[in-house]
């Protein structure tokens, strides 16, 4: 059995200011709406269709062949035309009601700009509705580093293993950077390789996990972009299972979709809300302890944010990135923020940065 020892504070409270909702396109380009589709998106409605006809700056936006982000387009950092829609369209024309939001979005009600953020970019999203609260850069493409470990999971987790299943770490597993210190041949539980993949972010354990579906290295890669492409996200692209390639590449706003759904799963959410994990060595019958990477679960300094959720990743390339999911308080759902920001100057830096942003979003939307 792995004993998890679960942060007992749990993180209690846990370049653009949008200020409402105006009818011209471009307004509609800063505050999109973020979709958190768990399997492909469905084709664009008749009614859509019918707007993107009549509507030059759409076209000139949207490709018509499959709505997506036209080459040179003025899409922004929208994903697509049913993006557009879910954002803005609706609150236009009584025909795309379709894609209101299920809940009432966020009303504003502070004018103070963003903070200002060692980050290259980043994204604000009220996850109850997916509105986007604040956004800087966010369709620039960056290496994402360890980030890659959410889809990673995603595609481990659905491939049917039985988290009781026993694998071995191999030293062909490890890549460099951040890894279990073990011998050649170590055998773990699935359970426990995962916790050290998203707590301690092993590459040599997400490696393994891979591995361990059964699949060559780029069928399991396949697996990851075929995943990406269903849900649009056009500028990920995925090269290998740890993130410790420079290849692995999105946008803050494309990996705020990944992270969503990875942070809206049971299965992850437990992963990646535990602060400490001992995990067995079963082949030495020893035991591994790890402190998760975020350090808003366990750090003093964020006793007043509840942590719902969070990824870390590093490389030289990409400086300090975080997804992370958050809440001002553990009951206050309908207030819960995700954000996303790639390029912090230092590991610190990062979760300041995003305590920051959610704390502007906080007061600034109702």
């Amino acid at each position: 059995m792995n004993r998890i020892d679960i942060n007992p504070r749990h993180c209690e409270r846990s370049e653009a200011i949008l200020r409402g909702i105006a009818s011209s396109f471009l307004l509609a380009m800063t505050m999109a709406a973020i979709v958190l589709p768990s399997v492909a998106l469905a084709a664009p409605n008749d009614a859509l269709l019918s707007v993107y006809s009549s509507r030059a700056d759409l076209r000139k936006a949207f490709d018509k062949s499959d709505g997506y982000q036209a080459a040179g387009g003025s899409a922004g950092f929208l994903i697509d035309l049913e993006d557009w829609a879910r954002q803005y369209g609706w609150r236009e024309y009584k025909s795309l009601s379709a894609y209101a939001p299920a809940s009432t979005p966020p009303s504003q009600v502070g004018h103070a700009a963003p903070p200002k953020t060692t980050a290259s970019s980043y994204v604000v999203v009220d996850k109850t509705t997916g509105i986007v609260l604040a956004a800087s850069h966010a369709d620039t493409v960056w290496p994402i580093a360890s980030l890659t470990k959410l889809m990673t999971t995603q595609v481990v987790l659905d491939a049917g293993m039985k988290l009781a299943s026993v694998h071995d770490v191999k030293t062909v597993d490890d890549v460099g950077g951040a890894k279990l210190y073990v011998t050649s041949g170590d055998t773990f539980t699935l359970d426990g390789l995962l916790y050290a993949t998203l707590v301690g972010s092993a590459n040599n354990a997400a490696n393994a996990i891979a591995r361990a579906t059964g699949k060559s290295k780029s069928s399991f890669v396949d697996e990851m972009n075929a995943r990406a492409a269903a849900l649009n996200l056009g500028r990920t692209k995925y090269v290998d299972p740890t993130g410790i390639e420079t290849g692995n590449v999105s946008t803050a706003r494309e990996l705020a979709v990944v992270a969503g759904n990875a942070f809206s799963r049971p299965d992850i959410k437990r992963y990646t809300t535990t602060a400490k994990a001992s995990i067995n060595v079963l082949s030495q019958g020893t035991v591994k302890t790890i402190k998760n990477t975020n350090w808003m679960l366990w750090k003093p300094q964020y006793d007043d944010v509840f942590v719902t959720g969070g990824k870390t990743g590093y490389l030289d390339e990409s400086g300090w990135n975080l997804a992370v999911a958050l809440r001002p308080s553990a009951k206050n759902e309908k207030r819960e923020l995700l954000v996303v920001l790639f390029g912090a100057s230092s590991r610190a830096s990062s979760f300041e940065d995003a305590d920051a942003l959610s704390s502007w979003a906080w007061k600034n939307f109702k």
